[in-house]
């Protein structure tokens, strides 16, 4: 088996793209989960489908911020897009331990799964649009 050399590895993974990515996979976040509390404040929806509002907000937020860093990075769309959803499934991740302390993290690898592969297609998504 050949060794790789390092001139295989010289178009790497742009951090400032990711970086991005995941700024605005934050603010996204953050403004659907604001909306969702308008819509349960004032509707009549049970905090049953709370749970399917939290999963939509983390997909949709980690597929659009890896777009973004996808877009921007041009190129290697799969990898740069499930950076984008890892990272951002950490700093929720951190975010809620911080607010919650004690809360049972029950499908904890199911929102992992979901953030990094919201996030990898996003990014070749993002790639595609490039």
């Amino acid at each position: 088996m050949p060794l790789p050399n390092k001139d295989s590895f010289t178009g790497g993974i742009q951090i400032s793209a990711v970086l991005k990515g995941t700024i605005i996979t934050i603010f996204i976040s953050f403004f659907l989960s604001i909306g969702a509390g308008f819509v349960f404040h004032f509707t009549s929806l049970t905090e049953q489908s709370m749970p399917w509002f939290a999963v939509t907000i983390l997909a949709v937020s980690s597929f659009c911020g890896s777009l973004a860093a996808g877009r921007g990075a041009g190129s290697r769309g799969l990898y740069h897009g499930a950076a984008v959803g890892v990272i951002f499934f950490f700093f929720a991740w951190f975010l809620a331990g911080v607010v919650l302390p004690g809360q049972e993290a029950l499908g904890i690898i199911y929102k992992l799964l979901v953030t990094s592969c919201a996030g990898a297609l996003g990014g070749v998504v993002g790639v595609g649009m490039s």
